[in-house]
This record gives structure tokens, sequence and C-alpha cells, in this order.
């Protein structure tokens, strides 16, 4: 009869367990909110430096910015895409790094002087809060362009002239960041904004793109949902080990205060 009841026991107790466990995901998920991204209209404005600048298709899913005196002009030119629905998870307040558009970089000798060092681009889009409309949100990523003298060997970027990303002639160089200026949408009484966190070439990620001369060069750019505060910014390496050891540090204690968490557990 004792070992019986020690089964029936070590039964309920696993029950128990895994009940707990349920609800506890049940509630981590309840808590999780969905954004959608729908209606993404692109404006390319602020140009900094270059000659001859223009723009097509501002204010539509397909806009693009062209500069430079040559027998063909370089250029921006960005692309609208079905963005995924994203999880803001409760706990790090971050949703996976997703794909939020196509970027162009038509990469053409023109002029010296001619080429721009910096643009912006306008992410205008509608924000869905768990599926409630929020309105239209404008984010805005600001582009720093360097162009390469092709001439030089080595290149700035890539090694050596006439191998590689540097075939015919030094690469240029195209970085993004999230600018300040933007605009974000709120969770409850949280502000978050859609952050921008490099390119993704061919299938790698990357936080600057490295674009081949004579070439029409494509990418991904990327995104992530962030708080506001903290958009724009990149943790170290080290400062995400110490929160994920952070977290380990909080449960355990929580599970040394906790008698009835240490009688389950055993």
């Amino acid at each position: 009869m004792a070992r019986n009841r020690g089964l029936h026991m070590g039964k309920l107790t696993s029950a128990l367990i895994a009940g707990m466990a349920t609800i506890a995901f049940a509630s981590s998920a309840s808590a999780s909110t969905t954004i959608d991204f729908s209606n993404i209209k692109a404006t390319w404005f602020d140009v900094q430096g270059g000659a001859n600048v223009n723009t097509s298709g501002n204010g539509t899913g397909d806009a693009s910015v062209s500069w430079g005196i040559g027998a063909n002009q370089s250029g921006y030119r960005f692309q609208a895409i079905g963005i995924p629905t994203l999880i803001v998870d409760p706990i790090t307040d971050l949703s996976a790094i997703t794909n939020i558009g196509q970027f162009t970089h038509f990469n053409f000798p023109i002029d010296s002087g001619t080429s721009i060092t910096g643009v912006k681009l306008q992410f205008s889009t509608d924000v869905l809060v768990n599926g409630d409309p929020f309105g239209t949100v404008n984010f805005i990523y600001a582009f720093d362009h360097e162009e390469t003298p092709n001439a030089d060997n080595p290149c700035a970027y890539g090694g050596a002239n006439s191998q590689g990303v540097n075939i015919n002639g030094c690469a240029d160089r195209v970085a993004v960041n999230f600018n300040q200026s933007s605009g974000f949408f709120s969770i409850g009484q949280v502000d978050y904004a859609l952050d921008v966190r490099g390119f993704l070439v061919g299938g790698n990620p990357a936080s600057s793109f490295l674009t081949v001369e004579s070439q029409t060069n494509t990418a991904f750019l990327r995104g992530q949902v962030v708080l506001r505060e903290n958009a724009g910014a990149v943790p170290e390496p080290a400062s995400w080990a110490m929160m994920i050891l952070g977290f380990g540090l909080v449960g355990a204690a929580k599970r040394k205060r906790d008698p009835r968490m240490a009688r389950v557990a055993n």
C-alpha cells in the first residue's frame, strides 16, 4: 500500500509540474504582442552632397534616388516587401530580426566629386498592435555612402584591386542607421520602434554593404522591433552574456527563496 501511495504521489507531482509548465507557457504566450506592418511607402530625402541628384517614386512602395555625372548615374532603390507578423517578447522587449525591404545600389563610375555622402529614407507604414490599428508611423533610416577611388590598390575595403568584391575596381561601402527623429508606436504605455539592423547580403547578415563597381547590387534591409529608447543601439556580446546570466541568477534566487518550489523540484 505504501508503495502504491508513493507511485500515486509521484504521478501527482509529475502532473503538477506539467500543469505548472503549461500554465507558465500559456501565460508567457498571452503576454506576447503581435505587430504587423502594412501599406509601406518610401521617400528619399535630405541628400548630403552629390551632383545632378534626382528622385523618383517617392511616396510609393518603390522609390529611387540617383546622382552623379558620367555614362550612367549611380543610385539607390528601395522596394517594399511583405513583412511577416512579428512577436515582441515580453521579457526582452525585442522581436526577431527580419527582412523589411529590398535595397539596391546601382554602382556605376561617376566623375570625382559628384557622389553623395549620405541620404535618409522615410519608411512609412501602417502599424497594427495585436490586430488593432495604431496608425501610420514614419521611421527614418540614415544611409552613409562611401564612394571609393576605383584605382586604389589595395582598396579601402575587400583587399586587393581586381579581385573578389573589387573585381571591377574598388567597391563602395553603404551603411545604414536608425535616425532618432523617427516616430514610434505604443504597446500599453511603452513606446517601440522598428529599428534597422543592417543588410542581408547573399543570405549573410552584414552591418554594411560592399557593392561591386559597374554592377547592380541587391540586398535585403533588416529590421527589429525594439524599445524606442534603445533604437539605434546594438548591445555588445558581453552585455548580452551578462543579461542571460542575470536572468539565470534571478530564477535561481526565486527558487531558493520559495521552499514550495524547492520541494516540487525535489
